[in-house]
């Protein structure tokens, strides 16, 4: 139901914009807009572009914006894909809006497209701006694009989408300025602003406020570092009043570690215990120069702390038979959940796939909670590259999973580990049988 909601909410700006641009232009004091001279319809079509444009970065705002009373429908991870197509789409409306408006104008003024341009930087209120912030809009899409193909680190990610902010100011002022469906119209106007009050106040409050607020109650700290593998290191976090920091197995918190060399940036965790109100464990993989710094970090570090985060919790299970499938460090969120859910009483099989025993982060918890769990659990690991091993061997897929859960179509499947490897689950097992609403996966893809 709240889905439904906020897919509504959201929905219902649409038909307002473009039912207020079209009223405004076939009822303009000069005519219907639409059905006049070029120049005319040029910038008409321009105005409706740029109306989209600020409509689709309040969007992506309010996607990207950690809001949670829309972060608990959705989970943030499938909000922040739907942030990165909305993006791509955006520049072919960033690119359609000046172009257009100056072609109309140049056909009004009877001058050519570049010296309208030059005419809209030096002679209008606003525009100049404008022009700034689109650039910044720009670089901050093409370092998106380059963060997936690979060929720029996090850092300079993060840098750039910290621009944005500036952009939107900078693109606002022209708005105001220069924005005839905005300046002549005060009822939209007055709509258009309650928009961005709106947009910005759930922003701040989530993005900002929130974070703050719980570190002033809880402080939170780092309480101790400790080796899992080779490859992944726990952090335990400790805090005041820690009870009422509420957090669902399966959750991820996005942390900053306020010490040299962390501070500046935030990143997405797991918590790998089954959270008790006394402490938080994230364990981290070592991928990156920042995660490779994590075992340097000192208890009492104090940490800022944003969240919970995601619906990849047993809240969503439907059935009293659970299939866990983890792969790699995905493994985080199961190990919390596994559990969890034999505390509730559930029958859970969790398979592990990893390369080799030395590489599976909680093989010993996870065997004693089997052992304790009288027959409620049990583990299957499978490795792909450990010479001599008589357990299952080599890759998951949807004939494996059949034959370990020959009751498959009777349990819920929680799927977590590298992108690739969940696609090919998620449609396998739907392939099974099992419909999609028990189907439930968490995708480190931030």
């Amino acid at each position: 139901m709240r889905r439904k909601f906020l897919l509504v909410l959201a929905a219902s700006q649409l038909p307002v914009v473009i039912g207020s641009w079209l009223w405004f232009h076939t009822h303009h004091p000069l005519g219907n807009l639409l059905t006049g001279d070029a120049s005319g319809m040029l910038l008409a079509w321009g105005r409706l572009s740029g109306l989209l444009l600020a409509l689709a970065i309040f969007l992506q705002l309010m996607l990207i914006g950690r809001i949670g009373w829309i972060e608990r429908a959705y989970g943030l991870d499938r909000l922040t894909r739907l942030h990165h197509v909305v993006g791509f789409m955006l520049v072919g409306l960033l690119l359609a809006h000046p172009v257009l408006l100056a072609f109309g104008h140049a056909a009004q003024a009877d001058t050519g497209f570049w010296a309208q341009c030059r005419d809209f930087v030096v002679s209008w209120r606003g525009v100049l701006s404008a022009v700034v912030g689109a650039g910044l809009i720009g670089v901050s899409t093409a370092v998106s694009v380059a963060v997936l193909r690979r060929r720029v680190r996090y850092e300079a990610w993060y840098a750039a989408h910290l621009t944005l902010y500036a952009a939107l100011g900078l693109t606002w002022l022209h708005q105001v300025a220069v924005g005839s469906d905005l300046t002549d119209h005060p009822a939209f106007k007055a709509y258009w602003c309650a928009l961005v009050v709106f947009v910005f106040a759930n922003v701040a409050l989530y993005r900002f406020v929130r974070p703050a607020v719980l570190f002033a109650r809880h402080r939170f700290r780092v309480a101790g570092v400790g080796a899992e593998t080779d490859e992944v290191t726990s952090v335990m976090i400790e805090g005041d009043a820690m009870p009422g920091f509420r957090v669902e197995a399966g959750q991820f918190l996005i942390v900053r570690f306020l010490a040299r060399g962390f501070w500046w940036e935030a990143h997405p965790f797991s918590v790998s215990n089954c959270p008790d109100g006394n402490g938080l464990r994230l364990s981290i993989k070592r991928v990156g120069d920042f995660t490779r710094r994590v075992p340097s970090l000192k208890p009492g570090t104090p940490v800022l702390v944003d969240g919970p985060h995601g619906c990849f919790t047993s809240a969503r299970c439907a059935s009293s038979k659970v299939l866990l499938v983890a792969g790699g460090i995905g493994i985080t969120p199961i190990r919390a959940l596994a559990e969890e859910m034999i505390r509730d009483g559930r029958d859970v099989i969790l398979v592990y796939a990893g390369r080799s025993l030395a590489g599976l982060a909680f093989k010993r918890e996870l065997d004693t909670l089997s052992a304790r769990s009288a027959g409620r659990m049990r583990v299957v690991y499978v490795l792909s590259g450990e010479p001599g091993w008589a357990g299952e061997r080599g890759r998951v897929d949807g004939g494996r999973l059949a034959r370990l859960a020959p009751d498959l179509r009777e349990r819920d499947v929680y799927l977590c580990g590298p992108h690739p490897l969940m696609c090919d689950l998620r449609r396998a097992v739907s392939a099974l049988g099992v419909p999609s609403a028990r189907i439930h996966d968490e995708r480190f893809a931030l």
